[in-house]
């Protein structure tokens, strides 16, 4: 009864109509047509109360997964662990010098950094992002070509920052493949100063371009927790590099939901040169980070 309380009501309000001491010239017949008239009207508006909430809410099919929409942002912050080789100039009158730095030469140099990264996603269209800001001073491991300097001083601030939008072609889940389209904008100042028995220079010289670009990832579960994910890009075309192109492969391991931790190895190289300014050099080595999916 307690399932159908308008039931209950219609037998109770029944009831008190065919009540022997207020029932006088009352038909029995009627009374009772009348209580079984009550009681299937109720019966069937219940019925189909019932069965408009279950129209209105169809059961979801056995195994379906659910199913969310919106954007899925992802940062990564990590650590690069670079190498630093290639040559480094500022005007045509002298020849550039050479450099190569290991990691540990960098962290005696180097006077400021920041690294990161982030990318969003939503549906099948997926955007990236990468920004990579470091200053440094060195005065070692500087190789100067012409004879008439013999001590070298470079300073350099390197601004780079790849942005790219894409379409995932395969979207399996956690196997997946994407292609990209976008730009690379660098911004770099280099300060040269030589020094030698009868020759001194000084100078310095500041170049902003921009790199189109065509880039690919590849990410492919190993396992329950763990994965690998490759990308490459390709740019410059004579726009603004000669030619410039990375390369990045990381193992991640999933922590929850959220984070994973990734390890891997990065290589970017950029050759580019303008009215005696000339940037061609190579950064290379592993990198260490966490992804943290929001």
């Amino acid at each position: 009864m307690a399932k159908y309380p308008r039931l209950s009501f219609a037998v109770g309000l029944c009831c008190l109509w065919v009540s022997p001491a207020s029932a006088e010239g009352v038909d029995a017949s009627v009374s009772e047509e009348t209580a079984s008239t009550a009681i299937a009207s109720t019966a069937s508006d219940s019925a189909g109360t019932e069965s408009g909430v279950e129209s209105a809410q169809p059961a979801e099919p056995a195994g379906q997964p659910a199913q969310h929409s919106g954007w899925e942002l992802t940062s990564r912050p990590y650590v690069w662990f670079s190498s630093f080789k290639g040559d480094m100039g500022v005007v045509s009158e002298v020849q550039p010098v050479a450099v190569d730095f290991s990691f540990g030469d960098i962290l005696d140099h180097l006077k400021f950094a920041i690294l990161a990264d982030g990318e969003a996603r939503h549906g099948r269209f997926v955007a990236s992002g990468d920004i990579m800001f470091a200053k440094l001073s060195a005065s070692d491991d500087i190789k100067i070509r012409e004879v008439d300097f013999v001590d070298a001083k470079l300073k350099s601030t390197t601004f780079i920052t790849t942005l790219t939008a894409g379409y995932r072609v395969l979207d399996k889940d956690r196997l997946y493949f994407d292609l990209f389209a976008g730009g690379r904008l660098n911004a770099m100042k280099t300060g040269l100063d030589l020094d030698g028995p009868q020759r001194t220079f000084s100078g310095s010289k500041s170049e902003t371009w921009l790199d189109p670009l065509i880039g690919a990832r590849f990410h492919l579960p190993l396992g329950p927790k763990w994965s690998a994910r490759t990308y490459a890009d390709l740019g410059g075309f004579g726009i603004g590099s000669h030619l410039t192109w990375q390369l990045l492969g990381t193992i991640d391991y999933d922590l929850s939901t959220r984070w994973s931790l990734t390890a891997g190895w990065r290589h970017l190289s950029i050759d580019y040169s303008h009215h005696g300014f000339m940037f061609d050099a190579a950064m290379d080595g592993p990198i260490l980070g966490a992804i943290h999916r929001f």
